[in-house]
């Protein structure tokens, strides 16, 4: 996506992370432009890239805009940018919720994990290797292992792309309408897993099985949103369906500027978008 800016006067660098004031971090642009209008262009960048996103997931309402992420709420947008064309080529919105989530067990836990709340890479640049790049530094940049993630409504294609380069591929059966997977309890340097939702009652508690979560009412409706429920859900008691990956030859040099001698266009309807609604 274009702009009619320098996005090199505006981000520090071809990944930049932009937080709720609307400046992203090390911005030349605050000493070039001033303050105030960077938070502009930030603003019409977030706007533009954040409607992209939602035609191409198909949601009713935009996830991504520069109002809702003023609004306070404790999330970044990562950009992923292409100065050499002056192009922004996706974004990552991340932030921490408040979740109850079940364990294998069927014991529910109350947690605030980092969540992933939103993805896109623009369609001429998939297929090779950008979201990829823009997923792994978030990572490195938050230090959280991929298997702690909570990740909202995720769409098929952004579950192939992480049993792709991420190997997760187990989920946990959740009545809401986040997907977390195998490890997400394990090793976890903000949770101790001793404090279950029955733990201190009176009484002993059945605990739903995993069973019992499968046909609760709550989570037949957490698929309404869609005609046919997303394939993390689809799948819970027979996992996923067996998935071979294209394979595409890449090197970091062409990872932001992707060669086209060989007259194949990098474009594809495969969208690493999640899907979700935050």
């Amino acid at each position: 996506m274009e702009f009619n800016f320098r996005l090199a006067d505006i981000f520090s660098g071809e990944i930049s992370i932009v937080g709720n004031d609307m400046i992203p971090k090390g911005s030349p642009g605050v000493a070039k432009l001033g303050a105030k209008v960077v938070k502009e262009k930030i603003a019409e960048i977030m706007d533009v890239v954040g409607k992209a996103s939602a035609l191409a997931q198909s949601l009713h309402t935009v996830i991504t805009s520069a109002e809702k992420l003023r609004s306070g709420e404790e999330q970044v947008v990562y950009f992923l940018c292409d100065f050499s064309v002056n192009q922004v080529v996706g974004l990552l919105k991340i932030g921490r919720k408040k979740l109850f989530v079940y364990d294998q067990q069927g014991v529910q836990h109350e947690l605030n994990p980092l969540c992933i709340l939103d993805f896109y890479v623009h369609e001429s640049r998939q297929r090779v290797g950008c979201g990829k790049v823009l997923f792994d530094a978030m990572l490195a940049n938050e230090h959280v292992d991929v298997k702690h993630l909570a990740i909202d409504r995720p769409s098929d294609k952004f579950i192939y792309f992480l049993r792709k380069h991420y190997q997760l591929t187990k989920m946990i059966p959740q009545v809401n309408n986040f997907a977390i997977f195998d490890g997400f309890f394990l090793q976890r340097t903000d949770y101790a897993g001793k404090k279950p939702r029955w733990a201190g009652l009176d009484q002993p508690v059945d605990r739903p099985s995993r069973h019992d979560l499968m046909n609760k009412t709550e989570f037949q409706d957490s698929c309404s949103y869609n005609k046919e429920p997303p394939l993390h859900l689809r799948n819970l008691q027979g996992g996923l369906p067996g998935y071979i990956p294209q394979r595409h030859a890449s090197s970091i040099g062409n990872v932001i500027q992707p060669p086209a001698a060989n007259g194949i266009s990098n474009s594809s309807n495969h969208h690493f978008t999640n899907g979700s609604s935050a």
